[in-house]
C-alpha cells in the first residue's frame, strides 16, 4: 500500500485556538512510500483528517519528541514537524485494522478548557502504566465534521484511536488517554458511539475563575480588550467556533443585549458548553465529573477518585501528585509567568456585573458556580 510523503515549505498557525489542518502548511509532494513503516515509525503520529481529499494526515516528527509530554499535541507537531504523509482513507483503515488496542482501556478526558484537564492528564503520564496526550487535534476534526455521515465517522475516529495508540507509540503502557479541547464537548455524543467502552471524564470550573483565567491569558498577549460586537455578530461566531447553525445556540444570547464585551462573549460559551453536558446527561451520559476547584483545594482525592473509575492502582496516586509541582502548561502561551503563584487575576466588579446579566437571563444555568448533576463531591 502506497502514500505521498509531502515536503514542507512553509508553516501558518493563525492562533492557537485553531484546530490543525493540512492548511497549516504549505507542502509539495515529494515521493511515494511504503504505508507499513507508518506502524513501526514511533516518531511518525496522526496529525489531522483532509476530509475534503479523503485523506489521513501524518506528521514525521524528529527523534526525542515526546508527545506524551507536550502540553499540547498538536502544536509540538506543528513545530516540530519535517515531513508529512498523506495516506487515503480506504488504505488508512486496513493499516488500522491491523492495529489491535483495547478500547476498554480508553480514558476520555472532556473538558470545558482552562478548568486543570491538561493538569490531569500530566498527573496519568507519572504512571508508568498510563500514556496520556493532550489534545491531539485529528480527534477536534470531528466537531466540524459532525454533519457528516454518522457510520464513517464512527469508523474513522475508531482508526484514528488504533493509530494514536498504537504499540510502536505506547510501548508497555495498559491504559490510553485523551484530552480534547474544549469545542470538543459538544460532539462528546459522537466519541461515546465510537467508544462505548472507554472510561469518560468530565471537568470543569466555576465562571468567574474560568473567565479570569482567559482575561489573564488575553491581557498578558494584549494591550487592551477589544471593542464589543452586535449581538448577531456574537451569535455567529459562538456557532462557528462549535460548527453548528446560529439557530442552535442564539438561546444563550438575551435580546435585550445588543452588544457583547470579550468578557459577555466568553460567558455564553462556557453556557454552551455547560448546557450540553446538561443535554447529554438527560440523554444518558454518566461520566465522572470532576469540578477545577476540587482539583485545585483536593488533589489527592480527586485523583483517587479518578484512579478507582479508570481502573488503576490507586496507590499511584502518590506518584500523580509529582504534576502538581510544576506549571502543566510550562513554555506555552497558556503558561503562567509564576508558575507558582497561580492566577491572582480578578475579573472588575463591573465586569462581573455584566456577566451576572447574561446569566440572570439564562432558563436553568443562572449561577456562576452551577454545579453540574453527577459532579463528584468531597468532605
Amino acid at each position: 500500500m502506497q502514500a505521498i510523503r509531502l515536503k514542507i515549505d512553509d508553516r501558518k498557525r493563525t492562533n492557537i485556538g485553531q484546530i490543525s489542518t493540512l492548511s497549516n502548511f504549505t507542502t509539495t509532494p515529494d515521493e511515494t512510500i511504503d504505508t507499513e513503516r507508518i506502524l513501526d515509525d514511533p516518531n511518525v503520529s496522526l496529525y489531522c483528517l483532509d476530509h475534503a481529499t479523503r485523506q489521513a494526515i501524518f506528521a514525521e516528527l524528529p527523534p526525542g519528541i515526546d508527545l506524551a509530554q507536550a502540553p499540547f499535541y498538536y502544536q509540538a507537531q506543528f513545530d516540530h514537524a519535517q515531513r508529512l504523509i498523506a495516506v487515503p482513507y480506504d488504505v488508512f483503515h486496513q493499516l488500522a485494522a491491523q492495529i489491535s488496542v483495547d478500547p476498554t482501556r480508553l480514558i476520555l478526558m472532556h473538558n470545558i478548557g482552562r478548568c486543570g484537564s491538561t493538569l490531569l492528564s500530566s498527573a496519568l503520564n507519572e504512571v508508568d502504566d498510563v500514556i496520556s496526550f493532550s489534545e491531539p487535534d485529528v480527534f477536534a476534526n470531528f466537531v466540524a465534521l459532525r454533519d457528516e455521515d454518522r457510520a464513517e465517522l464512527i469508523q474513522l475516529l475508531r482508526s484514528c484511536f488504533q493509530f494514536t495508540f498504537r504499540p510502536a507509540v505506547v510501548g508497555q503502557a495498559s491504559h490510553y488517554s485523551i484530552k480534547f479541547r474544549n469545542q470538543c464537548a459538544d460532539i462528546i455524543d459522537l466519541y461515546v458511539e465510537a467508544f462505548p467502552q472507554a472510561k469518560h471524564l468530565f471537568v470543569y470550573r466555576n465562571l468567574f475563575g474560568w473567565l479570569a483565567s482567559l482575561y489573564r491569558l488575553f491581557m498578558e498577549h494584549h494591550s487592551s480588550l477589544p471593542p464589543p460586537i452586535s449581538r448577531d455578530e456574537a451569535i455567529h461566531r459562538q456557532a462557528a467556533y462549535y460548527h453548528r447553525e446560529p439557530a442552535a445556540v442564539e438561546r444563550f444570547f438575551d435580546p435585550a443585549i445588543d452588544r457583547y464585551t470579550v468578557v459577555t462573549y466568553l460567558t455564553t460559551g462556557w453556557l454552551v458548553m455547560m448546557d450540553r453536558y446538561l443535554e447529554l446527561f438527560s440523554a444518558g451520559f454518566t461520566p465522572l465529573t470532576l469540578r477545577y476547584e476540587d482539583l485545585n483545594t483536593q488533589p489527592e482525592k480527586v485523583l483517587e477518585s479518578l484512579f478507582a473509575y479508570c481502573g488503576l492502582p490507586v496507590s499511584d496516586v502518590k506518584t500523580a501528585l509529582q504534576a502538581f509541582e510544576r506549571d502543566s502548561q510550562e513554555n506555552t502561551k497558556m503558561a503562567r509567568s509564576n508558575a507558582q503563584a497561580g492566577n491572582k487575576v480578578r475579573l472588575p466588579d463591573a465586569l462581573l456585573s455584566t456577566v451576572q446579566t447574561v446569566l440572570d437571563a439564562q432558563a436553568v444555568i443562572r449561577q456562576p458556580d452551577f454545579v453540574l448533576p453527577a459532579t463528584v463531591t468531597f468532605d
